[in-house]
């Protein structure tokens, strides 16, 4: 074989090797660039909120029949209570769930609004059955998802009562645990202020044996991040039933960032910024069949929103004083 040749030879796994080297480089960039914006997502949706959500005329709530802009919603229903169900495609379950709502809360003067997260099923139709002739029965819907947390505060802020209660569609919380939410209320509320949150720690021990090893790691990092990082000592920040008075919802639903499954951890650090009385009492829990969360990936997005939230409070590009302006 003459010089030349492998020369040549030479050269090109050379040059095979550069660019193998700058794919590879490239690929990483790429990677980089990706993560960077997946672990801004919730401040970036943040920021897209807070300049659409004003005019997003396709958010409008269903009363009695008529479809009114979320916009230029006035609430004026004189109700003591306000319950509060977010609802992502929830058409086998929500039914269920209102039919014992309705029975369990008939002695109580009350709103029932059901935030259809821009399900893909047929959500709004089964609360729709439910709202003809009933002032009382309000229906929030929009088409673009917001996650849980959105849903929530888009209910919150549109409730009358002056106690607001916050319980999922799945009904995993048994209703007869309300009566005793509600005393504890009333007991801590100071200057209008209170909030009382479900807490299923008392079932954790029976729960850790049952469930699959990675679970209970991905549990006991949430726990780490939340008591440890965020500052919040509650031992169950996801139950999904919760209380407040009614000025509590508006301080906290007006400042909370955070969209998806971790905000319930930012609720509890504005509350802590506020001085809201806080109070955690156990109650009766199930798991229900039918649950459309994927375990695994809502632990690491809500790790990421846990560390995410603490940084910008830190840094003061998140503040206690920030208004949606809802």
């Amino acid at each position: 074989m003459s010089l030349k040749k492998i020369y040549n030879q030479n050269c090109a796994i050379k040059n095979n090797k550069i660019m193998l080297l700058e794919i590879f480089l490239l690929v990483i960039f790429v990677g980089l660039l990706i993560g960077i914006r997946w672990l801004f997502t919730p401040y970036t949706n943040w920021k897209n909120q807070q300049k659409t959500v004003k005019k997003d005329d396709s958010i409008v709530i269903i009363c009695d029949g008529k479809e009114i802009k979320y916009s230029t919603y006035k609430n004026k229903s004189d109700v003591q209570l306000s319950i509060i169900i977010p609802s992502y495609n929830e058409e086998n379950r929500l039914g269920r769930t209102l039919e014992a709502t309705f029975k369990h809360f008939e002695k109580y003067n009350y709103e029932i609004i059901i935030i259809n997260d821009a399900s893909k099923d047929k959500t709004l139709e089964v609360a729709k059955k439910y709202s003809i002739n009933n002032k009382n029965f309000k229906i929030i819907t929009y088409n673009r998802n917001r996650g849980k947390g959105g849903a929530v505060r888009l209910g919150m802020l549109a409730a009358a009562g002056e106690i607001q209660l916050m319980m999922d569609a799945d009904l995993a919380t048994d209703l007869n645990e309300y009566e005793k939410l509600q005393k504890e209320l009333i007991k801590i509320t100071q200057n209008g202020l209170g909030l009382v949150a479900g807490s299923r720690n008392h079932l954790v021990k029976d729960v850790v044996v049952q469930r699959k090893w990675y679970r209970n790691f991905l549990m006991h990092c949430s726990n780490f991040i939340i008591n440890t990082i965020c500052g919040v000592r509650l031992k169950d920040t996801q139950c999904g039933f919760k209380l407040f008075t009614k000025n509590t919802s508006a301080i906290l639903f007006r400042v909370l960032h955070l969209e998806r499954w971790a905000f319930d951890v930012e609720l509890f650090m504005i509350a802590q910024k506020y001085k809201v009385p806080v109070s955690e009492l156990p109650v009766k829990w199930e798991d229900v069949e039918g649950s459309h969360l994927n375990v695994v990936e809502a632990s690491i997005q809500m790790a990421r929103d846990f560390l995410l939230v603490r940084i910008l409070y830190l840094l003061n590009i998140w503040n206690f004083k920030d208004d949606i302006g809802l």
